[in-house]
């Protein structure tokens, strides 16, 4: 019964690490001083007309994010101006695309009685093929702009599965989360 319990266990773990919330990436131009930048402004909007930019077509949302980023920028130490001369720009972009994924068959494990005792067994009655599971994926794609020589420094992009949320204090959450992720590399740490 014991080495059930642990098998159980030990298998929800597995399925608990195979789901990534989060992934995080980022580039930046090495020739520019990070540490110099104190000052920030936010870029205005680009072209909507595309509809492919999901900050742009729902404000609401554009403003949570520009909160968190606003927030977690304050948080280290960088000042918000909106007039006079600033270290650098931010401009995001947020967008949303169907995805597909392949799943192996899953394991089903029965439990049966043998002389009495507990026997873990694999049923067969699952399907032989892999299950193909479509999801979507929303990216937040934040850009810094050097403001003096008005030349991209540093890019992050942070990719997630799009959720349902039943409260809009659960949506802000997870986007605190997304964009407290992905400022985390920033500023880039050299080696």
């Amino acid at each position: 019964m014991r080495q059930g319990t642990v098998l159980m266990i030990i298998l929800a773990l597995l399925s608990l690490a195979g789901c990534s919330t989060l992934s995080v990436s980022s580039d930046y131009d090495s020739s520019v001083n990070f540490t110099s930048y104190r000052t920030y402004r936010w870029q205005l909007p680009g072209d909507t007309a595309s509809g492919k930019d999901l900050l742009a077509t729902n404000p609401l949302v554009g403003r949570r994010v520009k909160l968190a980023v606003d927030r977690e920028l304050a948080a280290r130490g960088y000042v918000l101006s909106e007039r006079g001369p600033v270290d650098f720009t931010l401009s995001a972009v947020a967008t949303v695309r169907q995805m597909a994924r392949m799943e192996p068959d899953p394991v089903t494990w029965n439990v049966g009685y043998y002389r009495g005792r507990p026997m873990w067994y694999r049923s067969w009655w699952g399907a032989p093929w892999p299950t193909v599971v479509y999801y979507e994926e929303g990216a937040l794609l934040l850009d810094i702009t050097d403001a003096a020589r008005k030349e991209l420094a540093w890019r992050g992009v942070v990719r997630g599965m799009v959720e349902d949320y039943d409260s809009p204090d659960r949506m802000q959450e997870r986007i605190d989360e997304a964009v407290r992720k992905l400022l985390s590399e920033f500023p880039p740490h050299r080696k």
